[in-house]
């Protein structure tokens, strides 16, 4: 009997990281869901199965390393390794550049965005060399690429986001581990509502969903499987 890829979804209390955890479960993966909000992370262990069918959560603020390293010794504790692992938390901190305090909001949103990916990836080296051939999906942003509006602390954390995965990518490849950054546009979710691009009928045409950023994801970690 095969058994099943062990996939780690940081991020997934809502969002696109709680609909990829539901797709994958429901292909047979072992999921271990990571974020903030307890009570959200319960609720979707039970959506996805419960403990019986392989999955668990922690409460992880990405932010603090204790707290990445906890997430990996219960990774390790239950399942040995880490097949998949997906980096999805995010926040964004409207400030402008002149704001009070908006060189905390720049360290906060990167303190989130950028080093708790790498936190996170960093950490879980061992369990993703255990698995490999392994991937690691950092979930970056168009704003990585191309700066989008006035929200200069999100859009600094995703380029950072996406010129680290492409370097340590070239690294990590070597050692049987594939690091692929996901690049979405403009997403509905609960904390990137995205009420300016609803605003118009044409940028509205263009929004993504949860279910295709998913998909996505899946079908990159597939393609190199």
């Amino acid at each position: 009997m095969r058994t099943p890829k062990v996939w780690v979804i940081v991020g997934a209390s809502s969002g696109i990281g709680r609909r990829l955890a539901l797709d994958v479960a429901g292909r047979g993966a072992s999921v271990c869901v990571a974020a903030r909000r307890t009570d959200r992370l319960d609720d979707l262990v039970a959506d996805m199965g419960g403990a019986g069918r392989g999955h668990s959560r922690v409460t992880v603020d990405v932010a603090s390393r204790a707290d990445v390293r906890a997430l990996v010794a219960h990774v390790f504790e239950l399942y040995g390794r880490c097949d998949v692992l997906v980096n999805g938390a995010g926040i964004s901190i409207d400030r402008l550049y002149d704001s009070p305090d908006a060189v905390e909001a720049v360290d906060r949103t990167l303190a989130v965005n950028f080093f708790g990916a790498v936190r996170c990836t960093l950490e879980f080296i061992p369990l993703l060399e255990a698995a490999r051939p392994s991937h690691v999906v950092n979930v970056a942003s168009i704003a990585g690429r191309v700066v989008l509006g006035a929200n200069p602390a999100y859009t600094a954390s995703k380029f950072a986001l996406v010129g680290w995965s492409e370097a340590v990518g070239l690294d990590l490849a070597r050692r049987g581990i594939v690091v692929t950054s996901v690049e979405p546009g403009p997403v509905p979710t609960e904390g990137f509502p995205q009420r300016a691009s609803l605003a118009h009928p044409a940028a509205r045409r263009a929004l993504g969903s949860v279910e295709t950023v998913s998909a996505a994801i899946q079908q990159a970690v597939a393609g190199d499987r």
